[in-house]
Formats: structure tokens, C-alpha cells, sequence
């Protein structure tokens, strides 16, 4: 099992195969982004695209992630994730290690309360609950 960054000049040869992981998460929670967005911000280098593989090549899942400077922490901050991959202790070591290796010391996202729960079994907790209007 691996994961790795899908390097920019490739984003297009390997989306049709990693947007059908974000098109169910996109269709359930109210983003600030359609699938559209999603791509655009990952091949303009704002926001990284990683692949989740398996020992035969199949990929299992995909994120992305923006990263985020703040004064005491560089937060990489999945923006959106799919698949089975993430959820499978042996693939969160590797996720874990290679956000780490990005230089990351911190790892946040929004997640649902049903999430949160899976999450949970990895030692994730809840850090904080936002709230939010629409204006």
C-alpha cells in the first residue's frame, strides 16, 4: 500500500479516476467548492492531490489537501477525502507520515458527526464544533 502526490502535469490523466471518490462526498456535505473547483485549485498548485494505493496498483481512495501557515502551526488541512484508503490503519500511518514530510504538525478537516465516529478508532478526536450562517 502507498500513497503518493499526483504530480500537476499528471492531475489530468488521473482525475477520471479519483473524481467519482470526491462526487459522493461533494453530493452529501454543503462545500465551499463543487468537483469543478476542486480540480482547478489542485492543478493551479493551491491544493495537493493524493493518490491511495494498493500492493496491486488499485487505487483505493484520494484527498486533497490545502496547507495552511498559522504563526505556531502548518496545518494541512484535507479539504476532501474519499474512498476506503484513509479509514484503514495501514494507509493512516502513511498518510500521517507523508503530510508530515510535507511539513505538516498538524493534520485538521471537516468531517460529519458519522465521520467523526470512524475517525474516532484512529485516534482522532473532535477538536472543536463550528458553527456557521449564511449571509
Amino acid at each position: 500500500m502507498d500513497i503518493y502526490c499526483v504530480p500537476i502535469e499528471t492531475v489530468d490523466d488521473i482525475w477520471s479516476k479519483v473524481e467519482h471518490f470526491f462526487k459522493r462526498v461533494l453530493k452529501k456535505h454543503d462545500t465551499e467548492f463543487t468537483l469543478e473547483d476542486l480540480k482547478e485549485l489542485v492543478l493551479s498548485g493551491k491544493w495537493k492531490l493524493f493518490a491511495c494505493v494498493d500492493d496491486n496498483n488499485h487505487l483505493d481512495g484520494a484527498f486533497v489537501v490545502s496547507f495552511i501557515t498559522h504563526p505556531r502551526a502548518y496545518v494541512a488541512f484535507v479539504t476532501c477525502i474519499g474512498g476506503k484508503a484513509i479509514a484503514n490503519p495501514a494507509y493512516y500511518e502513511k498518510f500521517l507520515a507523508i503530510l508530515k514530510a510535507y511539513g505538516a504538525n498538524r493534520v485538521q478537516g471537516y468531517v460529519s458527526a458519522s465521520v467523526e465516529r470512524l475517525y474516532k478508532r484512529l485516534g482522532i478526536m473532535c477538536r472543536t464544533a463550528m458553527l456557521e450562517i449564511k449571509l
